[in-house]
């Protein structure tokens, strides 16, 4: 092998194990999984409401208990008493402060609300980071 390639591939080697102990000393930040949902409730869209026609939406609310702000993004599935999928809608939460609860009022059911036994809620949370001063 040539001189070039053997400090090539030796400086390629060193930057590979670098990178990787570097990592495995960052400090890890805040676990966001401390997020409380509340029961949803359903509510026919229509005024006067009628639970027989078309639409329904979700009703409810999420509680932040982590240490810092988080953007969550809750997906709702409407589920009949069979236990079959009707529909699902997504619900985005920006911006909730530790120990903030947040409404959810989530419309888009295109079934009637009499249709629908319970919603089964599916959760994805993002820290927020603030930008360098």
């Amino acid at each position: 092998m040539r001189p070039a390639a053997a400090c090539v591939l030796a400086m390629a080697v060193f930057g590979l194990i670098m990178g990787v102990v570097g990592c495995e000393q960052m400090p890890t930040g805040p676990s966001l999984t401390n997020i409380v949902l509340s029961g949803f409730t359903k509510q026919a869209t229509l005024e006067p409401p009628d639970t027989s026609l078309c639409c329904c939406r979700a009703v409810g609310s999420v509680t932040n208990r982590n240490t810092v702000p988080v953007y969550i993004s809750v997906t709702l599935t409407a589920v009949d008493t069979r236990g079959q999928n009707l529909s699902s809608v997504l619900f985005f939460v920006p911006d909730v402060a530790p120990g903030q609860t947040a409404p959810i009022v989530a419309p888009g059911f295109p079934v009637p609300c009499n249709a629908i036994d319970h919603f089964t809620p599916e959760v994805k949370v993002r820290g927020l980071v603030e930008p360098p001063l």
